[in-house]
């Protein structure tokens, strides 16, 4: 794994810390005070992008992995 890489890694996981938390934070603070459909809604979207943020960066991770390996073989040819 390069540096970049380890960088991205750290920063997907930095995110995905911070929204756990904000989920956390607005089930425990917010989820009373508004309407419950509306909190719904909240939750759901934040858990989305909870489960989804994570696949997403390693798509990207992927993508550029794959794009130096064909690089490097194409470099090798």
């Amino acid at each position: 794994m390069r540096r970049d890489d380890m960088l991205a890694f750290l920063f997907s996981l930095g995110i995905t810390a911070l929204m756990i938390w904000g989920l956390v934070y607005f089930i425990q603070e917010w989820w009373a005070r508004l309407p419950k459909g509306v909190a719904l809604i909240i939750c759901i979207l934040l858990s989305v992008m909870v489960i989804g943020y994570p696949i997403y960066a390693m798509a990207r991770w992927s993508d550029r992995y794959l794009a130096r390996l064909r690089e490097n073989q194409k470099k090798a040819n």
